[in-house]
């Protein structure tokens, strides 16, 4: 998948965090794309920044397309905890329903990240 878009959601209990939209295929340069209708598969991300460049993203929630059905997969849940990371979601899910489902939840999800991981 190809980044396709990347919003700052500002600051939140000390982090700055990042809301990423990704598609398949890649858009070229010189074209408008909408991702509801022009790509395969796409999908939004919310990520955590890295406290410096040397330090890597942390991503804490996705919703997606890829495996031929939207999902969403909350990846801030440790493995250990029992509970499953991938929720299926039905049919109709949309670039823009995603995008606008995470931009509205984003601190519930960080604070989820917080809960479970520190």
């Amino acid at each position: 998948m190809f980044r396709f878009e990347t919003i700052d959601l500002g600051k939140y209990r000390g982090e700055n965090f990042l809301l990423v939209g990704f598609v398949e295929p890649k858009p070229s340069d010189n074209e408008d794309y909408d991702p509801n209708t022009d790509a395969d598969n796409y999908g939004v991300s919310l990520v955590r920044t890295g406290p410096s460049p040397l330090v890597d993203n942390v991503q804490i929630v996705r919703m997606d397309t890829a495996h031929g059905h939207p999902h969403m997969d909350l990846v801030y849940l440790p493995p250990d905890t029992g509970e499953s990371q991938k929720v299926w979601l039905e049919e109709g899910y949309s670039y823009s329903r995603m995008k606008g489902y995470i931009s509205t939840n984003w601190e519930i999800f960080a604070d989820r990240y917080s809960q479970y991981n520190e």
